[in-house]
């Protein structure tokens, strides 16, 4: 028999899981669906089938996907638990039997390596493949249309082990780049860089020694290279004993910047010190023979994790900012600019250009957010990051929006010329809605509301598939 979920901040609110799958058809529709849009979007976030048998961590729920196909202006809707081995494995025993990579403290069980996966993070469609990605297990196959797990299948089956859950598509080749870290066991400093081409077949997969052990969420390519950029979120399994976490930020550690040439061997990596601060997401990286320009939102610390003391970061450590970096390959240096001091995370662009230079981007900000308003973020904001002039819509402070995803209006479109697609929790009627947004004038509010009845969880990251 189930048992009731614990009183946990991170099972609150919109951060509870919703507790049944659905199918909509011929969701309501205000506003009007742009002619050219044509697709699927998908959405990816955690939501725990059963209460949590031990420390419970936002990060570390059962992966469920949300989609959304479009088609002729009728949007149709169905959520699904990812049908992974752990989730699989407490679905028989009625109950959570696993905790995220941990031995469940009662039985000792504990899923195979690389299949104790929660496919919980981000969801893309690369080699004809739709895959579900966390950065702890491999990519996890999944139907497009009716969201059917096929597991860990052509792609999962040729890596050694995990793959981050935010690998690179280079819009030019199809090349799919991605790393793994802590690669053979907890606490390892050895990383791998991973290699697809666009038919999803494995053509690299090299290990490399990252100067410590440590969570690397992201990272980026460029025309020319590869950057693993490595943060002081340390892992120590004799820290946990101590503070509760083997994670912690420890500033007694500095910023170090892995920089590859592409196609280059890994023994060629070149270290650079960069700034002290941490990062969970890339906008965007280019470069300019040997100058790397790479926008990205910065933390002062890592927040949802504890300081090397066990303290928790201030309230303000733990706002992200938009920030541009400036990494000079001849000397070394790196150099901040700020760009946006606004609260925001998920930054997204228009990925026809990732890897290049590029001028617009979106992200999710809380400018009037205040230490206990509801909601992670209220506003989507588009910015031109060469006049440095943004754009804003508002779904109202206690709101709360998703990551933007941003469709082009079709494929020969003009960078930025297209739509956003975002989900926004509202507070106050449990519930939720989809916008679309025009990406020239985000000001200007959605151009399209279609309505759900139920609410989508906070979650992470989504993508869109063009039919």
């Amino acid at each position: 028999m189930a048992t009731p979920f614990p009183n946990h901040p991170q099972l609150r609110g919109n951060y509870a899981p919703i507790n049944f799958e659905a199918q909509i058809q011929d969701l309501v529709v205000e506003g009007s669906i742009p002619e050219d849009l044509s697709g699927s979007l998908y959405r990816n976030g955690p939501n725990p089938k059963y209460a949590p048998t031990g420390p419970y961590h936002w990060f570390g729920g059962d992966g469920m996907v949300h989609a959304f196909h479009f088609n002729e202006g009728r949007v149709d809707y169905l959520n699904r638990w990812i049908q992974t081995p752990k989730h699989l494995a407490e679905l028989a025993e009625g109950r959570s039997v696993t905790r995220a990579r941990q031995p469940d403290p009662e039985t000792g069980k504990l899923v195979a390596d690389n299949e104790n996966g929660l496919a919980n993070t981000h969801i893309l469609w690369h080699g004809d493949q739709l895959l579900a990605l966390d950065e702890g297990s491999k990519p996890f196959e999944l139907t497009p249309m009716t969201l059917e797990s096929k597991g860990y299948t052509q792609t999962g089956r040729q890596l050694s082990g995990a793959m981050t859950a935010h690998p690179k598509i280079d819009p030019q080749t199809g090349e799919l780049h991605g790393f793994g870290y802590m690669t053979g066991y907890a606490g390892s400093p050895t990383m791998t860089y991973h290699v697809l081409d666009k038919t999803g077949a494995l053509i690299r997969s090299d290990e490399f020694a990252a100067p410590y052990p440590a969570m690397v969420h992201d990272f980026v390519i460029t025309q020319d290279y590869v950057l693993f950029p490595i943060f002081p979120l340390t892992f120590d399994l004799a820290r946990a004993a101590k503070i509760g976490s083997p994670y912690a930020f420890d500033a007694a550690q500095s910023t170090q910047i892995g920089v590859l040439k592409r196609g280059a061997p890994v023994a060629d990596i070149r270290w650079i010190e960069g700034p002290l601060c941490f990062v969970f997401h890339y906008l965007n990286a280019w470069n300019d023979r040997d100058q790397i320009t790479v926008d990205t939102i910065e933390f002062a610390v890592a927040p949802n994790f504890p300081l090397a003391d066990g303290t928790l970061p201030s309230y303000a450590d733990a706002q992200g900012k938009l920030v541009r970096w400036h990494i000079n390959l001849k000397n070394g240096v790196v150099r901040q600019e700020p760009v946006l001091d606004v609260p925001s995370e998920f930054p997204r662009m228009d990925e026809r250009h990732a890897g290049n230079r590029h001028r617009h981007g979106y992200i999710a900000a809380a400018s009037t957010r205040q230490r206990g308003d509801k909601g992670l973020f209220h506003e989507i904001i588009h910015i031109d990051l060469d006049s440095g002039s943004t754009r804003t819509w508002d779904a109202g402070v206690g709101n709360g929006v998703s990551e933007p995803v941003f469709v082009p209006a079709c494929g020969g479109a003009a960078e930025g010329v297209g739509w956003l697609l975002a989900t926004v929790y509202k507070h106050d009627a449990k519930s939720s809605d989809l916008v679309v947004l025009n990406a020239e004038a985000v000001n200007d509010g959605p151009v399209a509301t279609i309505r759900l009845d139920h609410r989508i969880p906070f979650g992470f990251h989504g993508s869109w598939r063009p039919n």
